[in-house]
């Protein structure tokens, strides 16, 4: 068992599930695809879900399923839905001696959920983006074997702080960068050889670096050049590579029929660091983040179905197709 602070956001997802909601191509999106209903109308679901959610608390509960000892570094309000949020975390023995309170609001997602799984999220962060340096402590952290961060709204000063400190005290860190992080692109360029893990999807490393979201072996290359010394892309349906030393290896997903894929990237990144954390290769690390994505998905919400130790090793006899070459330098 490792010691792991995990530093994110924390919020409560609603979800909503309806047959009425329609996967639409649409030139006027982003990415060419839209979840559709009919403006002003009623729609009726045919399930929902009230649950903690945020890359904070998602990746929190996975580690600690798989076996880890875990705290988690998040903010979360004055309000009622605090109250909600720490009481489900509780029930899943994650510390939570870390967590900040403030006056102010928790954050909340909505998340609509199509037939086929895919989703779509509003989410308002509230305290949840609002991690105060000045709160933490900082002694304790330094117990720590390991120190993954998820998105944390942009502040970029934070991460600064985090990394230095980790470098300092001889913790692992792991970066899952959120959106306000990417669009900062040249100070997470500069902190990119610093990090033990990178993960992030093939679109946002298409976006990046600008380039073309077919042209992968690209993507990747960037990556080498920029000193990461372990990258994880997840690719959707298509499953996930990493790429160490110059060793690009592709994996397929597992065959799960998906439900919902809220959390499928937060569970992925808990299957990971935790085979990194028992010392299992680059591979099998891979292995255990697509294990645990893919069974993410078949629930609805981005925890029930988070797999327990017993369940990843049953999970990992089973046999996926893999993909390997070497990456060069441009």
């Amino acid at each position: 068992m490792k010691k792991v602070v995990v530093i994110g956001s924390a919020v409560i997802d609603v979800l909503l599930k309806s047959k009425s909601l329609h996967v639409m191509k649409s030139h006027e999106m982003e990415g060419g695809v839209a979840m559709c209903e009919v403006l002003g109308g009623k729609t009726e679901a045919e399930d929902g879900v009230l649950a903690t959610g945020g890359g904070g608390t998602n990746v929190a509960v996975g580690l600690h399923r798989l076996g880890e000892a875990v705290k988690m570094i998040c903010r979360v309000g004055d309000d009622d839905l605090s109250e909600l949020l720490i009481k489900q975390m509780e029930k899943e023995n994650v510390d939570l001696s870390f967590v900040q309170r403030a006056k102010g609001k928790t954050g909340i997602s909505a998340v609509l959920v199509a037939p086929d799984g895919s989703r779509s999220i509003v989410t308002y962060r509230g305290e949840s983006g609002e991690i105060e340096r000045n709160e933490i402590s900082w002694e304790e952290i330094k117990k720590a074997d390991w120190m993954q961060i998820s998105s944390l709204g942009g502040e970029m000063d934070l991460l600064d702080d985090l990394v230095s400190f980790a470098l300092e005290n001889g913790i692992k860190i792991g970066v899952n960068p959120g959106k306000k992080e990417l669009a900062q692109k040249e100070r997470l360029l500069r902190l990119l050889p610093k990090f033990d893990l990178f993960n992030l999807n093939r679109m946002e490393a298409a976006e990046l670096w600008g380039g073309d979201f077919d042209d992968e072996e690209m993507l990747v290359k960037k990556f080498v050049e920029a000193g990461v010394k372990l990258l994880m892309i997840t690719d959707g349906g298509r499953g996930a590579g990493v790429c160490e030393k110059g060793r690009w290896v592709k994996m397929d997903a597992f065959p799960d029929k998906s439900i919902d894929d809220t959390g499928a990237g937060d569970a992925f990144v808990a299957g990971v660091v935790s085979g990194l954390l028992q010392e299992r290769s680059a591979d099998e690390a891979l292995k255990m983040g697509l294990a645990n994505g893919g069974s993410v998905v078949t629930y609805l919400g981005a925890k029930e179905g988070l797999l327990y130790k017993d369940g990843m090793e049953k999970r990992l006899k089973k046999k996926i197709k893999s993909v390997e070459e070497n990456i060069g330098v441009l």
